[in-house]
């Protein structure tokens, strides 16, 4: 699983940087799919930086995606906003929360995953 070093590093960024969280302020789903599988995590940035696998009682924001095209985002290979306007993302709920996703993907893009 190609996501789940990317989502413990996110749980580390966040967690140092508390600034963060008073940013995003929302709990995200994120199904991911690689070959069939769907792939269910949660990061839920209302209650500190939970960040688990598993899909969350109640999401403000479902982002849907490849897996593949999830790790090369969040490596910085590709952008969010290709991804959506190419149909290679999609977005449930607010859009305003997914656009806040951009100030977690800056710290693990800093990481150098």
């Amino acid at each position: 699983m190609a996501s789940k070093p990317i989502f413990e590093e996110v749980k580390k960024k966040v967690e140092s940087n508390p600034a963060v969280l008073k940013k995003v302020k929302a709990v995200y789903e994120w199904q991911l799919t690689n070959g069939g599988e769907t792939i269910k995590w949660t990061m839920d940035f209302k209650n500190g930086a939970k960040i688990q696998e598993g899909a969350p009682e109640k999401a403000d924001c479902t982002i849907i995606m490849s897996e593949e095209d999830f790790v090369k985002m969040m490596q910085g290979a590709t952008s969010s906003q290709a991804l959506f306007l190419k149909g290679k993302m999609k977005v449930k709920g607010g859009l305003q929360h997914a656009m806040k996703l951009g100030e977690v993907q800056k710290l693990v893009q800093r990481a150098k995953l």
